[in-house]
């Protein structure tokens, strides 16, 4: 999974598939980043992603966020991963708090998603350990602007912490799935009561 990862489509091996850290179901803000790393059988060199998926009640896949680094190399990379049927051309914008935003190019598509691309550096690093909030900003189909808020509270430690391990990864995502669950149960369950009430209204 991790060579995946490191080759760039992580987005099919993480995200929109078992990362299901949630912006509304995520057990706490810190624990919103998780950091996965692996050393690469070849090179010998650990590669690490620092990662947030921020869902919708839904369960709906709204963006994804990865910081990508290999020990001993100076070159970072910033991922961002939306559900596909953005306007491409314009790329979408990232921000963190009120700085100023800077462009990240979309460098390919899968059926699933659409992943944008950015060299950073370590001041921006920094940006993110000090920031609150990272905003990514897509544009929809017609044209209009589509702003998401990612938590950074928890960055800076899990970025200078250890990586999770991988039965503490699986701990992870059984609970936030447990939670997506209860939330589209109660859902439901509204739902279900409001078409009663409007049933027995008639």
């Amino acid at each position: 999974m991790f060579r995946k990862l490191v080759g760039g489509a992580f987005v099919a091996a993480l995200g929109f598939a078992s990362m299901a850290v949630s912006a509304n179901a995520q057990a706490s803000a810190d624990d919103a980043w998780t950091k996965i790393c692996n050393t690469d059988p070849k090179s010998k060199k650990e590669h690490c992603l620092i990662t947030q998926e921020l869902r919708a009640a839904t369960g709906q896949v709204l963006v994804q966020a990865a910081v990508r680094e290999i020990t001993g190399e100076d070159r970072k990379l910033l991922h961002i991963a939306v559900p596909p049927g953005m306007l491409l051309q314009q790329g979408l914008l990232i921000q963190v708090d009120g700085n100023k935003p800077a462009k990240a190019p979309y460098t390919i598509c899968f059926p699933n998603a659409c992943i944008a691309e950015m060299v950073i550096s370590n001041d921006f690093i920094t940006g993110l350990k000090r920031g609150g909030k990272l905003i990514v900003t897509t544009l929809n189909q017609q044209g209009k602007a589509r702003p998401f808020e990612m938590t950074l509270k928890g960055f800076t430690k899990v970025y200078d912490g250890a990586a999770i391990k991988p039965e503490e990864l699986q701990a992870k995502q059984e609970r936030l799935q447990a939670e997506l669950q209860a939330r589209a149960e109660a859902a439901r369950q509204k739902l279900i009561e409001q078409q009663r009430k409007a049933s027995q209204g008639q």
